[in-house]
């Protein structure tokens, strides 16, 4: 031993410069070796700062290595950290370096939730907890039956919701029916009553109009008693859907609105078929006669009468596909009107027959139609047809009231 040590204190000073060359050598090549693992921007650095409050559990070391690794824009403290471990651990420290930097560049840790006050799941089947609005944004409900707010904030509630006729808005004005404040029970009731006196007057003289028999002309009379039949059923309707009728009456409303219906159909869907048919003929029609006046001479010509002509014919087919529109849109309304009826009852199949025929006499996107046949898809169970329509409709993301459920189907 004294003579290994006797021979190796000459090359001392040498075999340090040697070490403190390896060290700087390894040191620099492996902080650029650490250095590939990250990427430079301001979106990292936050995600950085997030992962060194959750290790904050961890040991020393591991949060060490880690917060060193995090390092990648200063290279000088992971080339200082790796020279001095070298430094301080001759020749050994070589291996254990290069060990240390290739788990600097591996290292994972797994994913943790920090500081999100998550709500418990466990403790939803006994109860749930209560929310509160604390910038006054509070719902109309709320506002309605809260025994704090100003009375002043209530009457403008109630003016802006008088401006709207909806099932929503009707549905909190009751809310004021058993206010104890004169003032703002009377407003509701006010309200309420307005609206039903309306669609009252509006059912009465279309009634008027339907009932009325002094008119000689019999195609007039029908035509008028269709479109009031049209209008009555969409105002029976409108009873039912505002829920402005009694409870009571909504069967025999409902079967006002069937009654009236099936009255305009049979006035509009025959029809419908009659000009079906003559639009079909005068395309014939006027096929026929561009290939005669293709063979005519000049003299031929101005001899043709006008009503062989194919202007004449074009002419006749745009007036024919004008009043076809017209009457299939009016059929729309009624098949789609029927089939909210059967929907609302229950009648699943029915419904669905109704909404389809509407789909298909439409001339257009029925975007408006496709709601109705894919929430019958779903409470009948075929959710692959619900996740079809709703993925080939992009029309029905438009619709604020359906965007949540368009998203929410686009994702499952």
């Amino acid at each position: 031993m004294d003579n290994f040590t006797s021979f190796i204190e000459p090359y001392l000073p040498l075999l340090y410069l040697l070490h403190i060359i390896i060290s700087i050598i390894l040191a620099a090549i492996l902080t650029g070796y650490i250095k590939k693992r990250f990427i430079n921007d301001e979106e990292v650095n936050k995600k950085d700062l997030g992962r060194l409050e959750e290790i904050a559990d961890k040991s020393l070391m591991f949060r060490l290595f880690f917060k060193i690794s995090l390092h990648k824009n200063n290279s000088k403290v992971s080339f200082l950290f790796l020279f001095l471990f070298n430094i301080a651990i001759p020749v050994l420290g070589y291996p254990l370096s290069i060990w240390t930097a290739w788990y600097l560049y591996n290292v994972k840790y797994n994913k943790k939730v920090a500081k999100t006050n998550i709500l418990n799941l466990d403790e939803f089947g006994t109860s749930f907890l209560k929310i509160e609005r604390i910038f006054g944004e509070g719902s109309l409900i709320d506002l309605m039956t809260s025994k704090y707010a100003p009375k002043s904030k209530k009457l403008k509630a109630l003016s802006a919701l008088a401006t709207r006729v909806s099932p929503e808005n009707l549905r909190v004005v009751r809310q004021t029916l058993t206010s104890k404040d004169d003032e703002i029970r009377m407003f509701g009731y006010a309200i309420l009553n307005k609206a039903e006196k309306a669609l009252s007057m509006k059912i009465n003289t279309n009634l008027e109009i339907f009932n009325e028999e002094n008119i000689k002309d019999e195609d007039i009379n029908y035509i008028r008693r269709a479109a009031a039949a049209q209008e009555l059923a969409a105002l029976y309707w409108e009873m039912v859907y505002t829920e402005l009728s009694h409870e009571s009456l909504k069967t025999s409303f409902l079967d006002e609105v069937s009654k009236y219906i099936q009255i305009a159909k049979d006035y509009y869907v025959p029809r419908s078929h009659l000009l079906q048919k003559k639009l079909e003929v005068l395309k014939l029609a006027l096929e026929k006669s561009e290939l005669l006046v293709k063979n005519l001479d000049k003299k031929a010509l101005k001899e043709m009468k006008e009503k062989d002509t194919p202007a004449y014919y074009k002419q006749r087919i745009k007036e024919i596909e004008d009043n076809l529109l017209a009457y299939n849109n009016n059929a729309t309304k009624l098949f789609l009107l029927m089939g909210k009826v059967y929907l609302s009852n229950g009648d699943y199949e029915h419904a669905s027959t109704e909404f389809t025929v509407a789909q298909e006499l439409y001339e257009g996107e029925a975007s408006f139609i496709l709601p109705y046949i894919a929430e019958i898809q779903f409470l009948t169970g075929n959710y692959s047809v619900v996740n079809s329509i709703i993925n080939e409709s992009p029309d029905l993301g438009l619709n604020a009231t359906l965007y949540p459920i368009v998203e929410q189907w686009k994702i499952s």
